[in-house]
């Protein structure tokens, strides 16, 4: 089997993004999100982020982020708290009700994920986990 093309792997690489920000897209709407609401969402939900940090993790200005939390403050699911360490420093936090929306989507994710590569054998889906971890490492800055 020839090695694949540079043009191969990028077209591979966009069609699972395209996919899987597909089914991201299709949970976040269930539930009456934003494909980034959820993200926020979910980083919130491990790591109490700065709107700075967000602005990294989401990939856009700071400007957007107020905006995102004060909406997502607004129906009950974020709240903002000082930094226990810097004053200066706001940090988001989900609430109980953001803690039952984020299960949600994850479940959602979770299960529209697995059931499409359930009937892959075990030695695939191993290949494949392994491939996905390294693609993530060589794609981070």
């Amino acid at each position: 089997m020839a090695a694949a093309s540079n043009d191969e792997l990028v077209e591979s690489l966009i069609g699972v993004f395209m996919e899987v920000d597909g089914q991201f897209s299709t949970a976040s709407r269930q539930l009456g999100l934003t494909p980034q609401q959820a993200q926020m969402l979910c980083f919130a939900q491990h790591l109490q982020p700065s709107l700075g940090e967000l602005a990294t993790l989401l990939h856009c200005d700071k400007t957007n982020i107020t905006g995102l939390v004060d909406r997502l403050q607004r129906r009950g699911l974020l709240t903002r708290q000082p930094d226990p360490d810097d004053r200066r420093m706001t940090r988001v936090h989900l609430t109980p009700e953001g803690e039952r929306v984020t299960s949600q989507f994850q479940q959602a994710i979770h299960t529209a994920l697995t059931t499409r590569f359930s009937s892959w054998p075990a030695v695939q889906r191993d290949s494949l986990v392994r491939l996905l971890q390294s693609a993530t490492t060589a794609l981070r800055p």
